[in-house]
């Protein structure tokens, strides 16, 4: 398995993630030149690997994350990306069902504005039908989803009235303990899924 570049500066991972192999590369390349994308706002930080290679690919586009889990790995992923990419790269750690809440509420801003959302966070229908509305209130039309096929999924995408432009299927490939290696879906296609509302 072949990276398209070097990523592996960041922490591993906790769970699966996108790596920079030629088919997710294209996939994202593939979005971008569809509907160019300037401040991304990313649901689901984990380790970094995702935002790194958002970061890496376009040297113009801003990455807001929201993570849950404030362990080492993400605290140190997070750290290594500030430094980095210096003023293109923010955290916001806590829940996003309540983030989302509080936003829509006006009683939390996020450090930009966006227009496109990655969302791969929580993998249950309430988060992500929360991140979705947090996502529109904020005016956000663009979004990419990692494992949209999953069927918890498709509920909140139903609910959303989200339009399905272009899903790109790809292998995934995972780190863990300093080797790659290949993991079997759970029943879904894996994939990058481009919607719009």
């Amino acid at each position: 398995m072949d990276l398209l570049f070097d990523i592996e500066y960041m922490p591993e991972p906790h769970t699966g993630h996108l790596s920079p192999t030629q088919d997710v590369v294209d996939a994202i390349n593939g979005i971008y030149q569809r509907k160019p994308f300037t401040n991304i706002l990313e649901f689901g930080f984990n380790t970094g690997w995702s935002s790194a290679i958002f970061l890496t690919m376009f040297p113009n586009v801003n990455v807001t994350s929201i993570e849950i889990l404030k362990i080492e790995n993400a605290v140190h992923g997070a750290k290594i990306l500030e430094e980095k990419f210096p003023g293109r790269f923010d955290i916001v750690w806590g829940d996003s069902k309540q983030i989302s809440q509080d936003v829509i509420q006006s009683k939390q801003t996020l450090p930009r504005e966006y227009d496109t959302a990655f969302i791969d966070g929580g993998h249950y229908p309430d988060i992500v039908d929360a991140d979705i509305s947090m996502c529109k209130h904020l005016g956000i039309t663009n979004f990419i989803f990692d494992d949209a096929n999953a069927p918890n999924i498709q509920p909140a995408l139903v609910k959303h009235n989200l339009k399905l432009i272009h899903d790109y299927p790809y292998s995934l490939w995972i780190k863990k303990n300093g080797k790659f290696k290949s993991r079997a879906n759970k029943g879904w296609l894996l994939g990058i899924q481009h919607y719009e509302s």
